[in-house]
């Protein structure tokens, strides 16, 4: 070790800044040296080393799930993550990550905790580390065709594919896998739990960046450059002023809308806010005979609307049921029958409990724009539910009153909150 009181405080600034890491003996000598100048360079190096601590710490945090995986001999872990389901316009990228074993990338974080600048240099070190990298896409026009989710899934599974490697697991930033070849595990918040599933999130944004800033130059009026297809102020007005361009998405909310007639705006709002298929069929039959008094591109919007909003009601309804089916038979009720059709109702379920026949009537909600699910039976609702109960006990005869239930399901949070109303009307 140099003899500190033979140098200036710039010469051990330089030998500091020569040396890869100073050994603790070094750092002593800085802290008791008379100087405060020295002693300041000492308090910044410790500071440095608990900010070094503090990362490595966090970066094993992000490899548990990877080294558990490896001691079942699983070698080949695949991070997944996709970049760009919110924009208004371009593609949904996905992205698929096969790291070497225990490789900690300082800085690697989920890309939207991330600067531009630092997911630039994450990308390219990514590119230099990595075992192997695979992108997949889902066009505008997929999007619209398919809805954002499973387009999101086609873009993972064709990510997977491009990899030159077969991973042994893929994990998948969320709660949905997207059914790939592969064995798959779902991980919630996973572009911070694992550093695979955080390498494909910044390689999946910087893609993503690099092609919106190609399609500025093909349609320079959008900004596409600055709010990489996003709901800024700037792209609305944009869009309200040049309509929609070839990369934007019909089927969302804030394109669907430029431009469009009186009509067009009262039967979206229909569609958006019927709450069960019945009510989306409904409002589909009063389109469909007024589809020639309507401009044929806002019918074409209004079809795309009205699938998206089918797709979006029919994975809501039977996950609801599923719920609520288990949550029963966890409180000793007996499941006799699902969805149970008469006289153009159905029941959801019908269960019985302490020799008690009891109809349940499911409802629930992903969205909190439509108040309470509990508050959609309304007086209207019971009648026909009573209707169909009645059926039901003509082909099935019990000597008992039955019972009217009421489960809502709330799918609005990160987890399920399920509400159960017993004895909630009679007939």
């Amino acid at each position: 070790m140099k003899n500190l009181s033979t140098m200036t405080i710039a010469q051990i600034r330089g030998h500091i800044k020569s040396v890869n890491r100073p050994d603790e003996a070094y750092l002593r000598a800085l802290e008791q040296d008379p100087r405060a100048g020295v002693r300041a360079i000492a308090e910044q190096m410790r500071k440095k080393q608990k900010a070094q601590a503090r990362e490595n710490a966090r970066l094993e945090q992000m490899l548990i799930i990877e080294k558990k995986l490896r001691e079942r001999g699983i070698q080949h872990i695949a991070g997944v993550d996709e970049a760009g389901r919110g924009p208004l316009a371009g593609p949904v990228i996905a992205a698929a990550v096969i790291l070497p074993p225990d490789t900690l990338i300082p800085g690697l974080n989920d890309s939207k905790a991330l600067s531009e600048k630092r997911r630039e240099e994450l990308f390219e070190t990514i590119h230099n580390i990595a075992l192997t990298i695979g992108t997949g896409k889902a066009s505008p026009r997929e999007i619209d065709k398919f809805n954002i989710r499973n387009a999101t899934h086609h873009a993972m599974c064709e990510a997977l594919a491009a990899l030159s490697i077969s991973p042994d697991r893929v994990l998948i930033d969320g709660n949905a896998i997207p059914g790939s070849p592969f064995p798959e595990q779902a991980v919630i918040g996973g572009d911070r739990k694992s550093l695979s599933i955080a390498a494909a999130s910044v390689i999946a944004k910087v893609t993503r960046d690099r092609l919106m800033i190609d399609y500025h130059a093909q349609y320079p009026a959008y900004g596409f450059a600055g709010h990489k297809g996003y709901g800024s102020a700037d792209h609305l007005a944009a869009l309200q002023k040049h309509g929609p361009c070839p990369i934007h998405r019909r089927s969302f909310r804030g394109v669907f809308e430029v431009r469009r007639s009186e009509d067009f705006k009262i039967f979206a709002e229909g569609i958006q806010t019927a709450i069960n298929l019945d009510q989306l069929q409904a409002i589909g039959k009063t389109i469909a005979s007024a589809s020639k008094h309507i401009p044929q591109d806002d019918v074409h919007a209004l079809r795309m609307l009205f699938r998206k909003q089918r797709t979006r009601l029919q994975q809501s309804g039977p996950k609801g049921e599923q719920l609520a089916e288990k949550f029963l038979k966890q409180k000793g009720y007996s499941i006799r029958g699902r969805g149970f059709r008469a006289l153009g109702g159905e029941i959801d379920i019908i269960a019985v409990k302490n020799n008690i026949l009891i109809f349940v009537e499911v409802k629930t909600a992903t969205t909190s724009h439509f108040g309470q699910p509990e508050a959609w039976v309304t007086p209207a609702k019971q009648a026909q539910i009573i209707k169909v109960a009645q059926a039901y006990l003509t082909q099935h005869p019990d000597h008992s009153a039955p019972r009217f239930d009421v489960i809502a399901i709330d799918l609005t949070q990160s987890r399920p909150v399920i509400r159960h109303y017993e004895n909630a009307f009679t007939a």
